[in-house]
């Protein structure tokens, strides 16, 4: 079984490395399975065409935050086509929300805390949004760098439970796994244990929304996920015909530094027979048949010459 990685983030959203530096760690943990999965954006889709990850299978990816009722998730899209106009759309549209948002947040630290971002910080926050992600992280990042907080832990434990901005900067489940599908891709329901913590239930008692979404898989391996987890998220994707995915969830060392590349079980208990319905597969084989079809184009074209 190749060692493999589909839920990774960089700096195009709020990852700590660029995707150039993605890749020679990959090579260097021996993962030769890999997507990127930036929130709200597929930057990194469009990056990856000009680095050279030859001995890598790249899958193409995004994490849409979404929601359906009272409940708030994150979807994974793997194999998308970066090209789709749906799909950039989509994300330009969540980025002008998150702008507001961030104002928002700007706003409530003054209020609540007394932190002033200034006009020109605020300003240079909104031009970088136009060529990365631009969230409460990259927020806490300056404030970092402005010397008002140690770490970027420090303002997720003491100011994020605070800030309550108003602007919905998510998407309608059913709308990101359609336009998902619409990019050519599978929608993936992620680490499905954050759910089950945030609403104090179990995934099952609320799967019918994702079914009626149609949803393609489920993230049953994942850093958060136990042995435990594993079990009955992959009971629950045998029951529902799901396909199998897994990821880290890898932001780097300063975000997230107990997530390390690769790791996708909380205590390194996925086995290699849980692995008969896997979303890799699926997706390779995609790929390959993708290339193929290019091919015989491509040679249909040089002998029609």
């Amino acid at each position: 079984m190749r060692k493999y990685d589909l839920h990774i983030h960089s700096k195009f959203s709020d990852g700590e490395y660029t995707v150039e530096e993605i890749v020679e760690k990959l090579k260097k943990t021996g993962i030769g399975i890999f997507s990127i999965t930036d929130h709200d954006n597929i930057e990194s889709i469009k990056a990856m065409q000009q680095v050279e990850h030859q001995g890598l299978t790249y899958i193409t990816g995004i994490e849409f935050t979404a929601s359906k009722g009272a409940y708030k998730m994150h979807v994974l899209g793997y194999n998308i086509d970066g090209n789709n106009e749906e799909l950039n759309k989509a994300c330009r549209d969540i980025k002008v929300r998150k702008n507001l948002r961030n104002l928002e947040v700007i706003q409530q630290l003054r209020e609540k805390f007394g932190i002033i971002i200034t006009k020109d910080e605020t300003l240079e926050l909104l031009r970088m949004s136009e060529r990365k992600f631009v969230g409460q992280t990259t927020i806490a990042k300056l404030l970092v760098t402005k010397g008002i907080i140690p770490d970027v832990k420090y303002y997720f434990q003491n100011f994020f439970p605070s800030i309550k901005p108003k602007t919905n900067a998510t998407i309608d489940l059913n709308k990101a796994v359609e336009i998902i599908h619409n990019a050519g891709g599978l929608a993936v329901l992620a680490h499905p244990i954050t759910i089950e913590q945030d609403y104090g239930i179990n995934i099952e008692s609320v799967f019918e929304i994702f079914r009626n979404a149609g949803i393609d898989g489920i993230e049953v391996f994942n850093s958060k996920h136990t042995l435990t987890d594993i079990k009955r998220y992959y009971a629950l994707a045998r029951k529902e015909n799901l396909l199998i995915s897994g990821g880290s969830d890898y932001h780097g060392e300063i975000i997230k530094p107990n997530i390390k590349l690769g790791r996708v079980s909380k205590d390194d208990s996925e086995k290699p027979e849980h692995y008969e319905v896997t979303i890799i597969s699926q997706c390779i084989d995609k790929e390959k048949t993708m290339n193929e079809v290019k091919n015989k184009e491509s040679k249909k074209e040089d002998e029609e010459r």
